[in-house]
Protein backbone atom coordinates (compact mmCIF):
# COMPACT_ATOMS: atom_id res chain seq x y z
CA UNK A 1 0.00 0.00 0.00
CA UNK A 2 1.64 3.50 -0.97
CA UNK A 3 2.09 6.36 1.88
CA UNK A 4 -1.05 8.00 -0.61
CA UNK A 5 -3.45 5.36 0.14
CA UNK A 6 -2.43 4.92 3.82
CA UNK A 7 -3.03 8.80 4.26
CA UNK A 8 -6.54 8.31 2.52
CA UNK A 9 -7.59 5.29 4.87
CA UNK A 10 -6.52 7.28 7.88
CA UNK A 11 -8.04 10.52 6.98
CA UNK A 12 -11.23 8.22 5.90
CA UNK A 13 -11.46 6.41 9.10
CA UNK A 14 -11.19 9.39 11.47
CA UNK A 15 -13.95 11.41 9.41
CA UNK A 16 -15.79 8.10 10.30
CA UNK A 17 -15.24 8.50 13.86
CA UNK A 18 -15.83 12.17 13.42
CA UNK A 19 -19.39 11.27 13.07
CA UNK A 20 -20.25 8.10 14.73
CA UNK A 21 -18.81 8.55 18.29
CA UNK A 22 -21.29 11.57 18.80
CA UNK A 23 -23.85 9.88 16.97
CA UNK A 24 -23.37 6.84 19.51
CA UNK A 25 -23.04 8.98 22.62
CA UNK A 26 -26.34 10.85 21.63
CA UNK A 27 -28.22 7.50 21.01
CA UNK A 28 -26.78 6.52 24.37
CA UNK A 29 -28.17 8.95 26.30
CA UNK A 30 -31.49 8.98 24.59
CA UNK A 31 -31.13 5.03 25.25
CA UNK A 32 -30.50 5.86 29.47
CA UNK A 33 -32.84 8.48 29.58
CA UNK A 34 -35.67 6.64 28.22
CA UNK A 35 -34.51 3.33 30.92
CA UNK A 36 -33.61 5.48 33.72
CA UNK A 37 -37.46 7.52 33.88
CA UNK A 38 -38.14 8.58 37.39
CA UNK A 39 -40.78 6.44 39.37
CA UNK A 40 -44.39 7.79 40.28
CA UNK A 41 -46.45 6.69 42.59
CA UNK A 42 -49.57 3.71 41.52
CA UNK A 43 -52.38 4.95 40.43
CA UNK A 44 -53.70 7.45 37.63
CA UNK A 45 -53.79 10.93 37.48
CA UNK A 46 -56.35 12.11 39.82
CA UNK A 47 -59.22 15.04 40.32
CA UNK A 48 -60.11 15.58 43.77
CA UNK A 49 -62.25 18.28 44.61
CA UNK A 50 -61.45 21.11 47.19
CA UNK A 51 -63.69 19.46 49.99
CA UNK A 52 -61.50 16.36 49.07
CA UNK A 53 -58.36 18.23 49.69
CA UNK A 54 -59.29 19.29 52.99
CA UNK A 55 -57.90 17.80 56.09
CA UNK A 56 -54.68 16.12 57.36
CA UNK A 57 -52.20 14.57 54.73
CA UNK A 58 -49.46 13.06 56.21
CA UNK A 59 -45.62 12.13 54.42
CA UNK A 60 -43.69 9.18 54.76
CA UNK A 61 -41.52 10.48 57.30
CA UNK A 62 -44.43 11.67 59.71
CA UNK A 63 -44.39 15.09 58.21
CA UNK A 64 -48.08 16.60 58.04
CA UNK A 65 -49.44 19.16 56.52
CA UNK A 66 -53.78 19.78 57.69
CA UNK A 67 -55.59 21.98 54.55
CA UNK A 68 -57.87 24.47 56.21
CA UNK A 69 -61.61 24.63 54.65
CA UNK A 70 -60.71 28.67 54.18
CA UNK A 71 -57.66 28.02 52.37
CA UNK A 72 -54.77 28.16 55.24
CA UNK A 73 -52.78 25.37 55.83
CA UNK A 74 -50.44 24.45 59.13
CA UNK A 75 -47.10 21.94 57.82
CA UNK A 76 -44.59 20.24 59.80
CA UNK A 77 -41.55 19.24 58.53
CA UNK A 78 -43.57 18.24 55.62
CA UNK A 79 -42.17 17.29 52.09
CA UNK A 80 -42.08 18.62 48.88
CA UNK A 81 -40.19 20.65 45.71
CA UNK A 82 -40.32 23.81 47.27
CA UNK A 83 -39.07 27.09 45.42
CA UNK A 84 -38.43 30.60 46.81
CA UNK A 85 -39.72 33.61 44.48
CA UNK A 86 -37.28 36.30 45.81
CA UNK A 87 -33.78 34.30 46.09
CA UNK A 88 -34.67 31.94 43.08
CA UNK A 89 -33.47 28.62 45.27
CA UNK A 90 -35.78 25.49 45.17
CA UNK A 91 -35.32 22.40 47.26
CA UNK A 92 -32.12 20.18 46.50
CA UNK A 93 -30.23 23.50 45.18
CA UNK A 94 -30.17 25.65 48.55
CA UNK A 95 -33.73 25.53 50.25
CA UNK A 96 -34.07 21.92 51.97
CA UNK A 97 -36.87 19.36 50.88
CA UNK A 98 -39.13 19.80 54.08
CA UNK A 99 -40.77 22.81 55.24
CA UNK A 100 -42.48 23.71 58.53
CA UNK A 101 -44.75 26.66 59.14
CA UNK A 102 -48.17 27.96 58.02
CA UNK A 103 -49.72 29.79 54.88
CA UNK A 104 -52.37 29.70 52.25
CA UNK A 105 -53.54 26.83 49.79
CA UNK A 106 -55.47 26.65 46.91
CA UNK A 107 -56.20 24.09 44.06
CA UNK A 108 -56.59 24.06 40.57
CA UNK A 109 -57.73 21.11 37.62
CA UNK A 110 -55.20 20.62 34.74
CA UNK A 111 -56.65 19.41 31.48
CA UNK A 112 -53.61 18.16 29.88
CA UNK A 113 -51.92 15.87 29.34
CA UNK A 114 -54.60 14.33 31.74
CA UNK A 115 -57.18 15.80 33.99
CA UNK A 116 -55.76 16.17 37.39
CA UNK A 117 -55.84 18.33 40.46
CA UNK A 118 -52.59 20.51 41.56
CA UNK A 119 -52.23 21.92 45.16
CA UNK A 120 -50.45 25.14 45.46
CA UNK A 121 -49.09 26.23 48.83
CA UNK A 122 -47.40 29.46 49.68
CA UNK A 123 -46.30 29.55 53.31
CA UNK A 124 -45.97 33.00 55.16
CA UNK A 125 -44.08 35.55 54.53
CA UNK A 126 -45.35 34.38 50.90
CA UNK A 127 -42.36 33.84 48.82
CA UNK A 128 -41.51 29.72 48.97
CA UNK A 129 -43.94 27.85 47.49
CA UNK A 130 -44.93 24.01 46.49
CA UNK A 131 -46.62 22.28 44.16
CA UNK A 132 -48.50 19.02 44.46
CA UNK A 133 -50.33 16.70 42.00
CA UNK A 134 -53.05 14.15 42.80
CA UNK A 135 -52.69 10.44 41.95
CA UNK A 136 -54.39 7.16 42.83
CA UNK A 137 -58.18 6.34 43.68
CA UNK A 138 -61.35 8.18 45.06
CA UNK A 139 -60.88 5.87 47.92
CA UNK A 140 -56.91 6.11 48.22
CA UNK A 141 -55.54 9.38 46.56
CA UNK A 142 -51.97 10.69 46.79
CA UNK A 143 -50.71 13.60 46.65
CA UNK A 144 -46.88 13.53 44.93
CA UNK A 145 -43.84 15.44 43.42
CA UNK A 146 -40.66 15.59 42.61
CA UNK A 147 -38.36 16.38 44.56
CA UNK A 148 -34.97 18.17 43.25
CA UNK A 149 -33.53 17.10 39.65
CA UNK A 150 -36.30 14.49 38.42
CA UNK A 151 -33.81 12.02 36.99
CA UNK A 152 -32.47 12.14 40.96
CA UNK A 153 -35.70 9.85 41.45
CA UNK A 154 -36.47 11.84 44.94
CA UNK A 155 -40.64 11.71 45.94
CA UNK A 156 -42.75 13.24 48.03
CA UNK A 157 -45.80 11.02 48.64
CA UNK A 158 -48.83 12.63 51.06
CA UNK A 159 -51.19 10.06 52.39
CA UNK A 160 -54.88 11.21 53.41
CA UNK A 161 -54.56 10.80 57.17
CA UNK A 162 -57.97 11.30 58.30
CA UNK A 163 -60.82 9.56 56.93
CA UNK A 164 -62.83 12.15 55.29
CA UNK A 165 -65.30 10.95 52.39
Amino acid sequence: MSNRAAVLLGLFTGAVLVVLVPVGLFALVILLRLVNVPPEPDGPPLVLPYSRLQGTWQDEEGGRIVLAADGTFTATTICGDYSDDVTGDSSGFGLPATMTGTGTWESDVYTEPDRVTGLFTEFAPGHVSGQLTARGTAESPLLWTFVGDPDSGGLCVLKKADARP
